[in-house]
């Protein structure tokens, strides 16, 4: 029932959206592409995730290295600490991955743990990176692994944050 001329409820909204055909359709096409982009990440991380089990660090993504304390309702695959897998993280930005990878590995370096072996690398990745979601998670694994004196000898870095350019 309409609360007021013109408008519908959630519920009412659902079931015209179950009853409608075409949006079923473009459901099923979109879930359909979005197993496609699961199934080629899968893919393109395997050697990444081989290497990182190979060190103990047992994860089925890199994503599983992001946010990765413990939470009282969300479950992880892995939680804890991962520095002996820097290494292979800054070794992978070299490599070509899927922009969705190369987004968990930037975003799994962005711990001050991390600042003496992945500075450089992030820094040189973020001098060349093109795409602007890639850049800007660059500058933000950048403004936690840089200190402040670091980051004023790149003031790019701000502006990017702040999407100035």
């Amino acid at each position: 029932m309409a609360s007021r001329k013109g408008t519908i409820s959630a519920k009412e909204l659902q079931q015209q959206l179950q009853a409608n055909p075409e949006y079923q359709k473009m459901m099923r096409e979109k879930e359909i592409q979005n197993q496609l982009i699961a199934d080629e990440c899968a893919k393109d991380e395997e050697e990444l995730v081989k290497a990182i089990n190979q060190q103990g660090i047992h994860i089925e993504s890199v994503w599983d290295l992001v946010n990765n304390i413990e939470h009282p309702f969300l479950e992880n695959n892995f939680t804890g600490p991962y520095e002996k897998v820097y290494p292979i993280l800054i070794e992978h930005l070299d490599k070509p991955h899927h922009k969705r990878i190369r987004d968990g590995i930037i975003r799994a370096l962005s711990e001050k743990g991390a600042k003496e072996l992945a500075k450089d690398k992030l820094l040189e990745h973020f001098n060349t990176e093109q795409d602007r979601s890639l850049k800007w998670v660059l500058a933000n694994a950048l403004n936690i692994v840089l200190s402040r004196g670091e980051r004023k000898k790149h003031p790019q870095i701000d502006l990017v944050l702040k999407r100035l350019v």
